[in-house]
């Protein structure tokens, strides 16, 4: 069985109930063209950023199918994501036995009660997130070519 981690800084949350399924989708940023007398073509870019979403919940209590049994509660949960949503910082996503271990961001976190349980529902949508470092170049779409650290110059503010 999957288990599935979140982290950020130190602290860490392993999801009680895992999702009953999982769908990384991955794009590619290609770009079709017509050239005259050839037709269309297709000029193949870079890879897009990952998204994952996954749905689950958070259990009030403890039931058979659960990963393990001194998981927090609901609210504490929900807490722990909002805090990591709004914290404006990745998150790491650890799928054990895939080979999803990335950083994220939470796009998107929805919840729900759905029944007298008091366990959550919720849905939560994450996009890959790259860390570039200050003095990486960058090179534009005609070839020029900026360091991060020039963005203040190329920007007209105060970027960094």
């Amino acid at each position: 069985m999957v288990e599935v981690w979140f982290s950020q800084e130190n602290k860490w949350l392993r999801l009680p109930v895992p999702p009953s399924s999982y769908a990384l989708k991955t794009d590619s940023n290609n770009v079709s063209v017509i050239v005259e007398s050839v037709g269309e073509l297709n000029i193949l870019g870079e890879t897009k950023l990952s998204q994952i979403t996954l749905d689950s919940f958070f259990p009030s209590q403890i039931y058979t199918f659960c990963t393990y049994s001194d998981f927090p509660t609901p609210k504490d949960c929900v807490i722990q994501f909002e805090k990591w949503r709004t914290s404006k910082k990745p998150v790491r996503l650890v799928l054990t036995g895939t080979p999803i271990n990335d950083l994220f961001s939470i796009e998107s976190f929805e919840y729900s009660q759905k029944d007298g349980t008091e366990d959550i529902y919720f849905t939560i949508a994450l996009k890959q997130y790259k860390v570039i470092a200050l003095n990486q170049a960058i090179v534009g779409t005609h070839g020029a070519a900026y360091n991060l650290s020039d963005a203040n110059a190329i920007l007209g503010s105060n970027f960094l």
